[in-house]
């Protein structure tokens, strides 16, 4: 069974979606992949990780979210 935060088919993004900085993992056909993150956590100045693979917004979640708010 998927995480309850993991909307995606991607099995691989539980473990991202357990993390206490997620509020939601989505993806849309056309748009990508996307991960809401709560309040004082930000990517690139940015409420969201949005990636076009599964590699690209796991390794954008592990490298690039920084503590603070988005700006």
């Amino acid at each position: 069974m998927a995480h309850p935060k993991n909307k995606t088919r991607y099995k691989s993004l539980d473990a991202i979606a357990a993390d206490p900085r997620v509020v939601e993992i989505w993806d849309e056909d056309e748009d990508g992949i996307w991960i809401a993150l709560v309040q004082g956590f930000n990517f690139e100045g940015c409420s969201c990780v949005h990636e076009w693979s599964v590699r690209d917004v796991i390794q954008s979640f592990k490298t690039r979210v920084q503590p603070g708010d988005p700006y």
